[in-house]
């Protein structure tokens, strides 16, 4: 057996020892108020026998229905009253089972079931249904932990401390509690209910009068017509004309009932509200009432209309004669019955006379009326015409008749022909009737959907409505004025547990679209959300706008029938659900998430501003959102911080100063999010790219910052520290066996400058981005690039107005913003070279150097690159533009044996730009204010010298515990001081010219030395002039920097200077275009441009 089947039969076993411990229970309390015929005021499920015992349903029915008269003065019952409706929910799911039955629901109504019978004081029943329940608990332990996935689907923010949840306080009719309502049951059929079909509610004239609020207008026309009936005057003829669901239909249902009330053994003056209005029109009772119901639309004009005793009408009027009085009145008639021609008013008196009192329901009268041709058209007309005027005639008798409204309802052109035609027919002799209006709906809606309270439902809801009132008037500045009022409090008290503000919104802003149906649409919005919210277990303190389940399919189709059928999808995707944007917000936002706000303020939005299909007039305002969502003990501010991040995001949802409103049109957001994705990753990067290039103008400490460069390889050779800010197509991967594309181009980019080897390897850094975050600087370009299109878009721009232009120029800027800061932040591996402790474990074979790496955090605003790069690598020792004279010297012995003299200054700059191994220094000159520090002190081993004399092997300039060198330091040489003579040189700086230049390292004074092994003197100067062919001219240099210049480098302390000569002519002339491009090249590249030019010869 399946659980299902399983929970199935305890459950099953539960109502039959419900049935068996409620029945004495309800036959004493019910026999105690209606005396030994109490089975008559019970309730049974339709064809049940009424003489017969309850079963377990109409004893559930029959405390709900007369809970109010009977039942709620047993305090053991009223506390345990929505038992009896989690009990009746049970039976139904029972009755109606397919084969679904959670374990945790099934533990539900067995929880139920047994609080019921303790409530009666039905112990032994008690004790089986606890049996029961430790069995179904047994069968799933882990399901009395559980919730159902209904519940947790259910988007409601926590319970209010203090307030009683409106479920345990207002009571919904059974009707709804049970999902029996449909589009009949609201749409009340005339023909239907005539014939007997329909639920109890709208068959039964004691149930019907529980559940309909006498309106102003609708106590009237009872009025009117209890004096009719009693024959003291009354209105004989009454036109209700209202648009779609204003209800005419539940009018004259009254009536009917009224008419019908002895028929049915009731007493007419107790059928609920009646025994005032009977008073008023001094009548005690009413006889019975025969009625005749014509509705057009339930015969066509060529069907039977009646058959009996072999006979047959086929008109209204032959129709409407037989109701009232049999065959003998169609035969008063019998002519115009074959003839199918008006009776004429005389006729008409007579059988109004025999059959006073008396009522006649004329429904859809117009849509039968278009139906008709020719003569019979007309006879049709002539006949409501004497109808009307035979009523006036005749003492007792009542004519209603109803019309719509508007000419949408009655389709084609012959319809709204025949509806002018019968307005001026009613107009004759009718009597004034108004439809509900104002708190009358809220009214009509509660008892519709809900059952009276009893006295501690009174007080639970007055303490509701207090806290309700408080939090308004506590803050005045979050909600609209009028709801500080005491008006408000009253409507507050007759729409509960319905909040006014759902109620105005339907019957105010809903009523305005042709397809919604009014009061009746307003019952089948609400009796879904009622149904949905109930058996969800809602704890809020009252239904507000807010909390209308859209999600739920029944809700979300009765919203969406009146709407736009392109709604459907927006509600979907951007209101309610849990794929929908704002369950996404609230998923990775718990400020939203746990009262879930941006839900409530998206279905508030949708609700108030859908019918006004995108108009910014209906736009809802701050107060108006807050008043639609918030509930005592809520943050107030935070729907309105939900909305504006909603709006941010969404596709449909508009915002204009502090109006918001869903529209079916994509706003901004949706076009910027079209264009986007059009962006490609090339334009992407490109815009990456032109942010990277503005940070160089920030170069931090560094001398000199390369953004992005085309081919990082071409990056000059030089002594300073550079950055190397790498673009996106090189980004670096942590945790990765591999090489990432920044430690590739890194690696070459060290090794390598142009088609040359680079020399100044120890001065380069790089930065690269992190490869997990560049999807979404990616990203965030696309929209900067797509907003920019918008603003730029002159087209586009003549169709917005000013406030959207104004909104998509900020939104272009906070990209841009937004783009900058995630830039700085993505850009945040550093790379550079160190030295390897093994040559065969650099990154490259023997080359000497491995790569270190450092990560940056770059917080919003964020810093410019070079700024953080530097700062992080100065702290950390890797960048020096303070070098102490311990280091220097520490740094020296590693590239400057005591067995050397002396070594050149210009020689120890390379050494220190090129020499992984020895510290990175700023730039040059903190080389040389280091060796000032260094030769000042008085335990130095070394000395400063201006030159070196080769031809006596004499230091010149020598300077020693002294740091008054300046710029003389970077021209002269260092020199151990135990190398000096004796007597230190004091030659003037006219002999200084004869400095050591072969390669830096001098030789000690006093020994020989030659210039090469064969004793033959090494050329000092290389000179060259090559003609280039123009068209290969890139390809020349290129071969000449690779096989000459990098040659000419490689000897230490040798230099270049390198002149390229360019002589160019046209026959023509040079056009402007021409001169401007090379000229603005020229600027570009930072060439130095005092010889270049065009001239006329």
């Amino acid at each position: 057996m399946t659980n299902a089947f399983g929970a199935k039969q305890n459950v099953d076993a539960a109502l039959e020892a419900l049935r068996v411990g409620l029945s004495p229970y309800v036959a004493e309390q019910m026999k105690q108020r209606h005396g030994a015929n109490w089975r008559q005021f019970a309730s049974r499920a339709a064809g049940g026998d009424g003489r017969g015992e309850l079963d377990v349903y109409g004893l559930l029915k029959t405390i709900l229905d007369n809970y109010g008269e009977v039942f709620r003065h047993d305090a053991r019952v009223r506390k345990a009253r929505s038992y009896v409706s989690l009990a009746l929910d049970a039976r139904n799911s029972s009755s109606h089972f397919d084969g679904m039955m959670q374990d945790r629901e099934a533990l539900r109504y067995l929880d139920a079931i047994r609080e019921l019978l303790e409530a009666v004081g039905a112990k032994p029943q008690v004790k089986i249904v606890d049996q029961l329940y430790e069995r179904q608990k047994s069968a799933n332990p882990a399901a009395a932990k559980q919730i159902t996935k209904e519940e947790a689907r259910l988007e409601e923010p926590p319970m209010s401390e203090k307030l009683q949840p409106w479920r345990e306080v207002a009571q919904p009719h059974p009707d709804v509690l049970e999902a029996r309502f449909t589009d009949a049951e609201f749409a009340a059929n005339l023909a239907h209910v005539d014939q007997g079909i329909g639920s109890e509610e709208y068959t039964d004239p004691l149930a019907f009068y529980r559940i309909t609020y006498l309106t102003e207008g609708l106590s009237r026309v009872l009025r009117s017509a209890a004096e009719r009936f009693a024959k003291k005057g009354g209105d004989p003829v009454i036109g209700l004309q209202t648009n779609f669901g204003g209800g005419k239909t539940h009018t004259m249902l009254a009536l009917y009932h009224l008419a019908g009330a002895r028929a049915a053994k009731y007493a007419p003056e107790t059928l609920h509200g009646m025994k005032s209005i009977f008073d008023a029109a001094g009548v005690g009772t009413l006889p019975e009432v025969k009625r005749a119901v014509f509705v057009g639309t339930h015969k066509g004009p060529s069907e039977v209309m009646h058959s009996s005793d072999g006979r047959q009408v086929r008109t209204a009027w032959g129709y409407i004669a037989y109701c009232l009085g049999g065959w003998k009145a169609v035969d008063l008639i019998a002519d115009s019955e074959n003839h199918r021609t008006n009776p004429g008013s005389e006729r008409l008196v007579s059988i109004l006379e025999q059959a006073s009192p008396c009522l006649i329901l004329l429904d859809e009268v117009v849509a039968f009326a278009k139906q008709l041709r020719g003569e019979e058209y007309e006879a049709f007309h002539a006949f409501i015409q004497s109808l009307t005027e035979a009523a006036a005639s005749v003492s007792g008798a009542m004519v209603i008749g109803s019309l719509p409204e508007s000419d949408m309802e009655v389709g084609d052109q012959r319809g709204v022909d025949a509806l002018r035609r019968l307005e001026k027919l009613f107009g004759r002799v009718q009597s004034a009737w108004t439809p509900a209006s104002g708190t009358e709906t809220f009214e009509i809606v509660r008892r519709r959907l809900f059952q009276s309270l009893d006295d501690d439902g009174e007080k639970a809801r007055d303490v509701t409505i207090q806290a309700f009132s408080k939090m308004y008037r506590d803050n005045p500045a979050d909600f609209p004025p009028e709801t500080r009022e005491a008006p408000y409090r009253e409507e507050m008290k007759r729409a509960y547990p319905i909040h006014p503000e759902v109620l105005k919104r339907f019957s105010e802003d809903w009523s305005t679209l042709e397809k919604f149906q009014r009061t009746r649409g307003i019952l089948k919005i609400m009796a879904n959300a009622i149904y949905a919210l109930w058996r969800a277990q809602s704890t809020a303190p009252m239904i507000t706008l807010a909390l209308l389940p859209l999600s739920e399919d029944k809700v979300r189709t009765a919203i969406l029938e009146p709407l736009d059928k392109s709604y459907g999808p927006i509600v979907q995707a951007e209101v309610d659900g849990s794929m929908a944007l704002p369950a996404k917000m609230e998923a990775t936002r718990k400020r939203f998430g746990d009262v879930i706000a941006a839900t409530r303020a998206a279905r508030a939005v949708f609700l108030a501003t859908a019918p006004h299909m995108g108009s910014m007039r209906g736009g809802l305002t701050g107060p108006a959102l807050r008043l639609a969502c918030a509930q005592p003990g809520d943050q107030i501010s935070i729907f309105g911080d939900a909305l504006r991040e909603l709006s941010e995001r969404s596709a449909y949802l508009y915002r204009e100063g502090d109006r918001y409103w869903f529209s079916t049109q994509p706003t901004l957001n949706r076009i910027a999010d079209e264009r986007a994705k059009d962006v490609s990753a090339e334009d992407a990067d490109g815009e990456i790219i032109a942010i990277l290039r503005k940070e160089q103008a920030h170069k931090g400490g560094f001398h000199r910052v390369h953004a992005a460069p085309e081919n990082p390889l071409d990056v000059e050779d030089g002594r300073a520290v550079a950055l190397i800010i790498l673009p996106p197509a090189f980004s670096h991967a942590l945790r990765t066996d591999d090489l990432s594309a920044a430690e590739r181009i890194a690696t070459e980019t060290i090794q390598r400058r142009g088609s040359g080897q680079r020399r100044y390897r120890n001065s380069v850094i790089f930065v690269a981005a992190d490869d997990s975050g560049l999807d979404s600087c990616r990203e965030i370009a696309r929209k900067y690039l797509a907003w920019n299109s918008i603003v730029q878009d002159e087209a586009m721009a003549e169709g917005l107005t000013k406030a959207q232009f104004d909104d998509a120029t900020s939104r272009m800027r906070q990209a841009a913003e937004g783009l900058a800061q995630r830039v700085r932040s993505t850009w945040s591996h550093v790379i550079y070279p160190a030295a390897s402790k093994d040559a065969a474990n650099g990154t490259g074979a023997a080359s000497g150097f491995s790569l270190e790496h450092s990560s940056v955090v770059n917080r919003a605003p964020g810093k410019p690159i070079p700024q953080v790069v530097y700062d992080k690598l100065k702290a950390a020792g890797v960048i020096v533009d303070d070098l102490g004279p311990d280091t220097l010297l520490a740094d020296l012995r590693k590239v400057w044996g005591e067995d050397t003299p002396h070594v050149l200054v210009a020689t120890l700059l390379d050494w220190f730009a090129s020499y992984v191994y020895l510290s990175r220094l700023r730039d040059d000159a903190t080389l040389t204010l280091s060796i000032e520090k260094l030769i000042s002190k008085i335990e130095a081993p070394v000395a400063f010298a201006k030159s070196f004399n080769d031809a006596d092997g004499s230091y010149l300039g020598v300077t020693q515990w002294s740091a008054a060198l300046g710029t003389a330091t970077a021209a002269g040489l260092l020199v151990w001081r135990k190398a000096l003579p004796n007597r230190e040189s004091s030659a003037s700086a006219a002999n200084d010219g004869n400095v050591a230049k072969d390669g830096g390292v001098a030789t000690p004074a006093g020994q020989a030395r030659s210039d090469t092994a064969s004793g033959q003197k090494q050329p000092k100067r290389f000179y060259g002039s090559v003609t280039l062919d123009p068209d290969k001219a890139g390809l020349q240099v290129a071969a000449i920097a690779k096989e000459i210049l990098f040659e000419l480098t490689r000897p230490a302390g040798s230099s270049l200077k390198i002149t390229l000569e360019i002589e160019g002519s046209s026959s023509g002339g040079y056009p402007p275009d021409v001169v401007d491009v090379v000229r603005a090249n020229l600027r570009d590249l930072k060439l130095d441009v005092s010889e270049v030019g065009f001239e006329d010869n």
